[in-house]
């Protein structure tokens, strides 16, 4: 934390105390940080800080608790720092009557004992200054304020609402503005104030806002009937509130009545039309399949395979040798097999939903 040494009343300080001696004000207009060194310089000398950085807007002068002492409080923000810096110098400006010329009045400066002052970019909570120092003429003393930073401190708080409270008039005004009675009659309620103002209005009444058959939603588990009163009870789990009446698409939904499905299984009526198409290629016939051996003299000798064999045979010593008739017999079929897929499982068949506590009012 830093430490600053007792103010010290510059040249122009001392001059302005004379001055303010023949009548004119003395206005303190604003107190300045700056990061100077003094490096053992005369202060009384001093016409501005060494290295300027901010001013602190005065919110408060008190030149009456102490005689011939004045005590100023001012706030500096960084708000408006583009560099940090350690705040090493306080000065405090002051002027001679209204059309006066700025000077510095005092100053004092912490050295290594300052504290860092840090840029804009890292704000920080408006630091508090407050400084005492000797004049002459403490009853002409004034300060330039600022009324929209006016901070006060716990101090001044306390004294305020203190001074406040002992005055026997202190809270008439304001009781004025508070409720004094309310009455309640023929469903509505009556607020009077301190003052003897009224203003009526309907009271809460549970039919109004929830006659029987309404429906509560919520997404916290507190029940209505606590909060309002009445009969409730919590309306079946997974189920979604569907409008009644005859719908657009012609189905008729009448209220109380229930449907849908969590889960459904399509069934063959259900299923889009569609057709199987199968395949099946030319097969050669290879290997032995039958023969046939002649015999002269009593005909033909038949061996079948897939073919059978009608012969007309002529006797030995016919002339012209035998005649016969082959009949070819190859018909034969082929087996086709479609293998079934699909598992019959049933579909998920729920909207995208949020689940919330639901009840409706029986009572």
């Amino acid at each position: 934390m830093a430490k600053y040494p007792s103010m010290v009343i510059t040249k122009d300080g001392l001059s302005m105390i004379a001055e303010s001696q023949g009548g004119q004000g003395l206005i303190f207009t604003k107190v300045t940080l700056g990061a100077g060194d003094l490096n053992g310089g005369s202060i009384i000398n001093l016409t501005d800080l060494i290295d300027n950085r901010i001013n602190a807007n005065i919110t408060a002068i008190d030149a009456t608790s102490r005689p011939g002492q004045v005590t100023l409080t001012a706030v500096v923000s960084n708000s408006e720092v583009d560099a940090g810096f350690h705040a090493k110098e306080i000065g405090v400006f002051a002027k001679i009557g209204e059309g006066g010329t700025e000077r510095l009045y005092a100053y004092t400066n912490a050295g290594n004992y300052a504290d860092y002052m840090p840029d804009k970019t890292d704000p920080v909570n408006e630091a508090i200054f407050k400084t005492t120092f000797v004049v002459s003429n403490a009853q002409n003393i004034q300060a330039v304020i600022d009324k929209s930073i006016v901070y006060p401190t716990v101090l001044e708080m306390d004294t305020a609402i203190k001074k406040h409270n002992e005055a026997e008039d202190a809270h008439e005004t304001v009781f004025n503005c508070y409720v004094k009675s309310v009455t309640e009659k023929n469903g509505t309620v009556t607020v009077t104030k301190g003052d003897g103002s009224s203003t009526t209005f309907n009271s809460f009444k549970l039919d109004m806002c929830y006659p029987i058959g309404s429906i509560y939603m919520s997404t916290v588990a507190t029940s209505p009937a606590i909060l309002f009163g009445g009969t409730w009870e919590a309306m079946p789990a997974g189920r979604v509130l569907l409008a009644q009446g005859e719908s657009e698409w012609g189905v008729e939904y009448k209220a109380g009545s229930t449907g849908g499905e969590h889960e459904h299984q399509l069934s063959v009526g259900e299923l889009p039309s569609h057709e199987h198409k199968a395949t099946v290629a030319t097969a050669t016939l290879t290997g032995d399949v039958g023969h046939i051996a002649h015999d002269s003299q009593y005909g033909m000798t038949v061996h079948t395979g897939v073919f059978s064999v009608t012969t007309t045979s002529r006797g030995n010593g016919d002339s012209g040798g035998s005649a016969e008739t082959i009949h070819f017999n190859g018909s034969h079929g082929h087996s086709v097999n479609i293998s079934n897929t699909g598992n019959g499982q049933s579909h998920n068949n729920l909207q995208p939903y949020i689940a919330v506590f639901m009840w409706c009012r029986i009572a």
